[in-house]
């Protein structure tokens, strides 16, 4: 082990075709000394302590080759840039030309399979590899726009959602009323908690809201459940699906696409054209949103509002970013939640699960308005009726403006490129394991 970690290959002064040859070559010997290991069934501490190093290694070697020649790769992989490659493409991309540079779609394959305690961790590598490229402002610029164009299906969508026809998108139904586009979280059973299936119907829906000019403001709200505890009641969101991520069941890049592309289409809006290098003026195609928030906005339902321009609330409803206690970051929640309640709230909702009754005076720094449940369909027409009756556009202009002073996008795209790395690190670390069988696990039911 000491010797294969002596003679991890380090990047060349200038790159080569064959400059990731030796890097393959060494992460296949690192390979065949977990190849040797017993069954996995075996596997004690000193077994999975191999298997982190070994991973480790591998993932900062690669990122290595990344910090080095970065930029060199990402033009070859989108053609000098003129190619607008989401994340997942681009990984793809660059582990099929360059052999040895990232996991192979087989080890990816295999390690999906896995519950997350099982998995041997090959996606450090994908977290630490975009760590690299986000951190390059060049290339990290031009991701984040790749990743806010429309999704292909948004425009094949649009004149049915222009019709008036309700699109059911699976776990979202989307309909235009008006001048506004409702979108509708449709979980039921789940609570409405995140995973790939519904983070990407969101993000279909957003575009497609988005792109029709006759809609002026976009509601998100959450659909009536059939869970037993919330049997007939909304509920907006209920963060992450943990059961999904103990299982194994969530990739790392669920992480990363919802922050490049969904959260980023709510908050700025679909690319709008431009240099993606200049920070103004901001040509993105963007339009005010409106939360409402039935029952509770835990986690990545509470991260939603604080992307939203207006936030309706029913009284007995509470929020919540439980993400430390499970064990990972609550994606850009550290970047914007002091903006809202200052860092010293912020700490107590991120590191000690601190509920916030939308009702309290902690809670009105998050939400505009608390009603009675009875009353939430009325504040939810009066609300989308004074964003349209006093122009949508001046709200848009201001919330670029706020961003430009908050949240520039330099500010942003190293926020992701330190994400990318931590979260990375923390899905594979060993706290994540022992915080979720503890908080969720075992309080969940039979």
């Amino acid at each position: 082990m000491v010797d294969w970690l002596r003679r991890a290959p380090q990047p060349a002064p200038q790159w080569q075709d064959d400059a990731c040859e030796a890097l393959r070559h060494w992460c296949a010997q690192g390979e065949a000394m977990l190849a040797a290991l017993p069954p996995r069934a075996a596997w004690g501490e000193p077994q999975r302590l191999l298997v982190r190093q070994v991973r480790e290694a591998v993932a900062e070697a690669r990122a290595a080759q990344v910090a080095a020649h970065g930029e060199t790769l990402y033009r070859l992989l989108t053609k000098d840039y003129t190619e607008a490659l989401r994340v997942d493409a681009l990984l793809a991309l660059a582990a099929a030309r360059f052999p040895g540079l990232l996991p192979t779609p087989a080890q990816l394959a295999a390690d999906a399979e896995l519950s997350l305690h099982d998995k041997l961790g090959h996606e450090l590598s994908l977290g630490l590899v975009l760590a690299q490229w986000l951190g390059q402002q060049q290339v990290g610029r031009h991701l984040m726009a790749a990743m806010r164009l429309p999704l292909p299906r948004a425009q094949e969508l649009l004149p049915v959602y222009q019709a008036g026809q309700l699109l059911d998108l699976g776990l979202v139904q989307l309909q235009r009323q008006g001048r506004q586009g409702q979108l509708t979280l449709c979980n039921p059973r789940c609570l409405n908690a995140e995973d790939e299936e519904l983070v990407q119907a969101m993000e279909l829906a957003v575009d497609i809201v988005l792109l029709d000019e006759g809609s002026e403001v976009g509601l998100l709200r959450g659909g009536f459940m059939a869970h037993e505890k919330y049997r007939g009641r909304r509920v907006f969101c209920s963060g992450v699906n943990l059961s999904k991520l103990y299982a194994g069941q969530l990739p790392f890049l669920f992480y990363v696409v919802r922050e490049l592309g969904l959260v980023s289409k709510l908050h700025r809006g679909l690319w709008g054209g431009g240099s993606p290098w200049a920070d103004a003026p901001d040509l993105g195609l963007e339009k005010p949103w409106l939360a409402a928030v039935d029952t509770h906005a835990i986690g990545g339902g509470c991260q939603l509002l604080l992307v939203c321009d207006h936030v309706i609330a029913e009284e007995t409803a509470f929020l919540s970013l439980p993400a430390r206690s499970e064990g990972f970051i609550p994606g850009i929640a550290n970047l914007r939640l002091p903006q809202y309640v200052g860092r010293r709230l912020a700490n107590r909702l991120i590191y000690s699960n601190h509920k916030v009754a939308a009702d309290s005076v902690e809670g009105r720094l998050l939400v505009d308005e608390v009603v009675a449940a009875a009353e939430m369909d009325a504040a939810i027409e009066r609300g989308v009726a004074s964003m349209v009756d006093l122009g949508s556009h001046g709200i848009v202009s201001n919330r670029k403006a706020f961003r430009h002073a908050t949240e520039p996008l330099e500010q942003f795209r190293s926020y992701l490129a330190t994400f990318c790395r931590e979260q990375a690190r923390c899905m594979y670390g060993t706290e994540i394991i022992r915080n979720l069988e503890q908080f969720w696990m075992r309080r969940k039911p039979a």
